[in-house]
C-alpha cells in the first residue's frame, strides 16, 4: 500500500526568534529575573531551574540585558489566539469541530478544528493574531490546527492544514519577533523567509510561488531555496524540482476603463512560454473579496454577470509546470445597465428601399423611454436625426437621401442612460424608377416581333411582358433583356399592351411602364398569287 506523502510548509522569519528546535529566543530586559520571567511565561514556574541548566547560565539570579534567552516551547503558556474571518464573498462555509457546516460570517472568530471552504467564485480572508493574513481562493478546503499565543504575547503559533485549493499568504506583516506558521498540504516542506507566497494543493503535487522574499522548499530529504519572483513544485513522492522564474506580469495596458457589455470580454496579450491564464474580479486592488474568477487556455476571459460598479481584474499566467506567474491588476468601470433595446428593424447590413422607414426595436423591462441616434458615420459625429421617444418605433419624418446610414439606441431608466445597442449598418437605396420607354423600335417578322429598347441602366435588367390587356390579365409573353432586345413570337394582329420595369441583381424591381402597340394585320403574298390567274379571267 502507498503511504501518502504530506506537505508541511513550515514558515520561520529571518526576524523570528524561533529555532527548529521548537525554541523561543527572548531578549532580556532591564529588570528581568529568571525567577520572574518564570513565573509569568512557564506553565510550571519552578522550571526556572530547567531554563537555568538549558541555557548554562553561571549566575541564575542576574540576567544581563540584551542577554538572549532560550525557551523550550514545551515549557511556555500559551493561550488560544482565534483567526478572525475579515472578509468573505460568495459562498463560504465554516464549522467548528462536530457542527454543520453553515454560512461564513465576517467578524466571526474560528478557533482550533474549525474548517473553511470557499465554493466557486467565492473567497475568505483570514486574519490571525500576528496580523497575518490568508486568503482562501475560490474552490478550497482549509482546516485551522493550532492557533496559539504563547504567554506574553511572545511568540504566536499558527497551524493550519490546506487540503484543496489555493491561497495566497502574507505572513507576519508586523515583522514581530516570535512567530511561526505552518501550512500542511499534500507533498513537502518548506521554510519561509519571505512575506508574500502562494501555495496550491493538488492531490498529486504541491506548487509554490514566492512573491516576496525567499521560501526553503523541502521533501523526501530534498530542499532547493525559491527566491522572489521564483517557483518550484513538489510531486508526491518526489523532491522538489530546481525553481524556475515565473512567468512575467501580463501586459493589460490597452485594456478598457470601461466595460459596457455582458459578460466582461477581456482580450489579452500574447505572452511567451504561457500555456494557461487566470484571472480574478474584485472590488479591490487588495484583492480581499474575489467575486469571480475565470480559467482560459487561450488568452480571452470572458467574466459573467455583475452589479454597474468599479471593479479590479487580476491577471497571470501559468507555464507548463502549472506555476502561477507574476500578475498585473486593472482597474475598470462596468456600466451595462440599463441594458439596451435590441434593434429589429433595419436588420444589419439591409438594403432598405423606403426614403422614410419606420426603425423598430425590443421592449427593454424597466425602461421608459430610448435615446435614438441616427448618423452617416459609425462614431455618430455626423448625425443625421437625435431623438428622445417613449413608444419602441419611429416613423422617420425626413426622407433619407440615398448612402449608408448608422443607428444606434440606448435604454433610459430612473433618469440614468445605459450604453448604447451595437451598431446597425444600413443603406438606402432607392427602388428602380419606371423605365422611359421612349420611341422603342419594332420590327416585325412572319413569325417574329423584335423590339428595342433604351439599354437599361448599369446592374439592372428588364422584366417584360406583352398582354392582351391593359390590366396584364390576359399575358401573352414574359422575357427578360440585359441590353433592351425582346424577341418574342409575333402576336396576332390588334392592340397589344408591353409592360417594361426594371430589376436590380438581387431582385428588387421598379414599378411598370406600360406601352399600347398595334399589331398589324399580316398579309399572305402566296394567297395573292394565286388569285392573279383568276383576275385574268
Amino acid at each position: 500500500m502507498n503511504t501518502p506523502f504530506r506537505f508541511l510548509i513550515v514558515l520561520i522569519f529571518m526576524l523570528s526568534p524561533v529555532t527548529q528546535a521548537d525554541e523561543w529566543r527572548y531578549t532580556v530586559r532591564p529588570g528581568d529575573t529568571l525567577i520572574g520571567f518564570s513565573q509569568r511565561h512557564l506553565l510550571n514556574p519552578a522550571d526556572w531551574v530547567k531554563l537555568h541548566r538549558h541555557n548554562a547560565l553561571a549566575n541564575p539570579h542576574y540576567l544581563v540585558p540584551g542577554q538572549t534567552l532560550r525557551i523550550p516551547l514545551s515549557l511556555l503558556k500559551q493561550k488560544p489566539a482565534p483567526a478572525e474571518l475579515v472578509a468573505v464573498s460568495g459562498q463560504v462555509r465554516a464549522a467548528m469541530p462536530g457542527e454543520e457546516f453553515r454560512q461564513a460570517r465576517i467578524g466571526e472568530l474560528l478557533a482550533t478544528g474549525a474548517e473553511l471552504h470557499t465554493a466557486e467564485n467565492s473567497s475568505a480572508k483570514l486574519r490571525f493574531a500576528d496580523g497575518s493574513t490568508l486568503v482562501l481562493q475560490p474552490s478550497s478546503r482549509l482546516q485551522l490546527d493550532t492557533l496559539s499565543v504563547y504567554e506574553g504575547g511572545g511568540m504566536v503559533d499558527t497551524r493550519m492544514r490546506l487540503q484543496q485549493g489555493r491561497s495566497e499568504i502574507h505572513t507576519n506583516p508586523r515583522r514581530d519577533t516570535g512567530t511561526r506558521m505552518q501550512v500542511i498540504t499534500p507533498s513537502a516542506v518548506a521554510a519561509v523567509r519571505g512575506t508574500r507566497f502562494r501555495v496550491a494543493a493538488e492531490p498529486q503535487a504541491t506548487r509554490e510561488e514566492t512573491l516576496e522574499g525567499e521560501v526553503a522548499l523541502a521533501a523526501t530529504g530534498r530542499q532547493v531555496g525559491v527566491a522572489a519572483g521564483y517557483g518550484s513544485v513538489a510531486a508526491a513522492g518526489q523532491p522538489p524540482a530546481e525553481p524556475v522564474a515565473l512567468l512575467e506580469t501580463p501586459d493589460l495596458r490597452h485594456l478598457p476603463a470601461r466595460i459596457d457589455r455582458l459578460p466582461m470580454v477581456f482580450d489579452l496579450v500574447e505572452q511567451a512560454n504561457a500555456v494557461h491564464w487566470t484571472g480574478q474580479i474584485a472590488r479591490d486592488a487588495g484583492f480581499n473579496e474575489i467575486l469571480l474568477e475565470q480559467f482560459s487556455h487561450k488568452p480571452r476571459l470572458v467574466f459573467g454577470d455583475l452589479p454597474d460598479g468599479s471593479y479590479v481584474l487580476r491577471v497571470a499566467a501559468s507555464d507548463a509546470n502549472g506555476l502561477l506567474g507574476l500578475d498585473a491588476v486593472h482597474a475598470f468601470e462596468l456600466h451595462a445597465r440599463p441594458f439596451p433595446p435590441l434593434l429589429l428593424y433595419p436588420a444589419q447590413d439591409a438594403v432598405i428601399r423606403t426614403a422614410r422607414p419606420e426603425i423598430r426595436w425590443s421592449e427593454a423591462l424597466g425602461v421608459s423611454r430610448y435615446h435614438v441616434e441616427l448618423a452617416l458615420d459609425s462614431e455618430f459625429r455626423e448625425k443625421v436625426l437625435d431623438q428622445v421617444l417613449t413608444e419602441r418605433a419611429w416613423p422617420l419624418a425626413q426622407a433619407l437621401n440615398p448612402g449608408a446610414y448608422f443607428l444606434r439606441a440606448a435604454s433610459i431608466a430612473n433618469g440614468r442612460q445605459g450604453p448604447y445597442s451595437d451598431v446597425v449598418r444600413f443603406i438606402y437605396k432607392p427602388a428602380p424608377s419606371a423605365p422611359d420607354l421612349g420611341q422603342p423600335t419594332m420590327t416585325f417578322g412572319a413569325n417574329t416581333l423584335e423590339i428595342n429598347l433604351p439599354a437599361p441602366p448599369q446592374g439592372l435588367h428588364y422584366e417584360a411582358e406583352l398582354a392582351a390587356d391593359q390590366d396584364r390579365k390576359q399575358i401573352l409573353w414574359h422575357g427578360e433583356s440585359a441590353d433592351g432586345r425582346l424577341d418574342m413570337p409575333r402576336p396576332d394582329s390588334g392592340r397589344r399592351y408591353l409592360s417594361v420595369r426594371l430589376v436590380e441583381a438581387d431582385g428588387t424591381f421598379g414599378p411598370y411602364s406600360t406601352q399600347g402597340i398595334d399589331v398589324p394585320r399580316q398579309t399572305h403574298p402566296e394567297i395573292l398569287l394565286f388569285l392573279l390567274p383568276l383576275l385574268a379571267l
